[in-house]
């Protein structure tokens, strides 16, 4: 099979370029791989890299300008090198044989504007906000044979907020590297020494780029009723002052360690015991599977994506309200105070998350694409 995939950037260090940099490894072994991309900055052996322009700034002129060229290009790329199949990424072509749905902006766009009334009328004149809505309805709704979504979230919202018939969707998690992420007995001590941070502490992982969105500020408010002391790792390039300032008022200043971005998340993960992450929104959250894999429980929100590979007590603890900081707190305690839970639940999300390696997700993602090539 011949395939194109259309990405913006193409590396490990975020969410979808390391989606599409994942399958892409693994296409290659069988298929005649194709990128269409603007940035490319990680090698895959035997992909052919086609590269193409986009307008920069201002943003919203970023988005259309690239639907305009990785439409343009992806139409002579597919006619010439007689491509079976095309696969995007979210608004990122008018046209696509396979669109992958990593979150529904008009979904996301509603949660948005009811946070507050000054939110909503921006989100009604912004101009990159309506061109990502255009893009994403014509790609859902005319652009694409078939959807894949991340999380039965998602699909829920497409269902809700597009004319897209539900046979059209199949959903596929997101993967995760098994051997990246996994327990370290040898880096969880090195991490630890380097921070000061002894053996037998507790210590509490919460990683992001958004960390407002994603709940640090609930964790910190739950800090106060731990009945144990704790380290917290806060990872991510997020601004850290409002968030240093709460950790101030409440006391918890010295339990908190601001990393800023860290290139080897993975080492961090198997440094930690118990990975925190109420976010508030999250169409998947790859963070949540790594911690998974490394073999530490996760106490996250039951709004996240990857909370539906989660059996709520058996290989992770699930939070219906995530600015809930006394819910957050009493399940902290529960996994601090029962080693043997907290050491049981970790070696049960190992397995779990065994069930989703990349290999596993490319092969499923390969089904669709073969149900596409046979429609040809």
């Amino acid at each position: 099979m011949k395939i194109l995939s259309i990405v913006g950037r193409f590396n490990k260090h975020s969410g979808i370029p390391r989606y599409v940099t994942e399958l892409a490894e693994r296409f290659v072994k069988d298929h005649e791989t194709h990128l269409l991309t603007t940035d490319y900055d990680y090698e895959v052996p035997n992909i052919t890299v086609h590269k193409k322009p986009v307008i920069k700034r201002p943003y919203w002129l970023r988005i259309l300008s690239n639907a305009y060229y990785n439409t343009k290009y992806a139409k002579n790329i597919k006619r010439e090198l007689d491509i079976d199949v095309v696969s995007s990424n979210g608004a990122e072509s008018l046209l696509c044989d396979v669109v992958t749905m990593h979150s529904c902006h008009k979904a996301w766009n509603k949660h948005y504007r009811s946070i507050d009334i000054f939110r909503n009328a921006r989100g009604a004149i912004d101009p990159l906000n309506r061109v990502v809505l255009t893009v994403e309805r014509h790609v859902l709704e005319r652009g694409s044979k078939k959807i894949i979504s991340v999380s039965e979230g998602v699909k829920r919202e497409i269902l809700k907020n597009y004319n897209v018939p539900d046979e059209k969707i199949t959903v596929i998690p997101n993967g995760v590297d098994l051997e990246e992420f996994s327990p370290d007995p040898q880096k969880r001590i090195e991490i630890r020494n380097q921070y000061n941070i002894d053996e037998n502490d507790i210590v509490l992982l919460f990683t992001g780029y958004e960390f407002r969105r994603k709940g640090l500020e609930y964790i910190i408010k739950a800090l106060p009723d731990i009945g144990k002391s704790v380290k917290l790792f806060a990872v991510g390039r997020s601004n850290p002052k409002p968030f240093r300032k709460l950790a101030n008022k409440l006391g918890v200043s010295d339990d908190i360690i601001f990393t800023g971005f860290v290139l080897e998340i993975n080492n961090y993960y198997a440094a930690s015991d118990i990975f925190v992450f109420p976010t508030a929104y999250e169409p998947f959250g790859l963070v949540i599977t790594e911690a998974m894999a490394t073999g530490i429980p996760a106490i996250t929100s039951s709004l996240a994506g990857a909370s539906e590979l989660i059996t709520n007590g058996y290989d992770g603890l699930l939070l219906s309200d995530p600015e809930n900081g006394n819910d957050i707190a009493e399940k902290i305690n529960m996994l601090i105070e029962d080693e043997h839970l907290r050491k049981q639940m970790g070696k049960n999300a190992r397995k779990t998350a065994e069930n989703y390696s990349w290999d596993e997700i490319a092969r499923r993602t390969m089904e669709v694409y073969e149900e596409v090539q046979e429609h040809r």
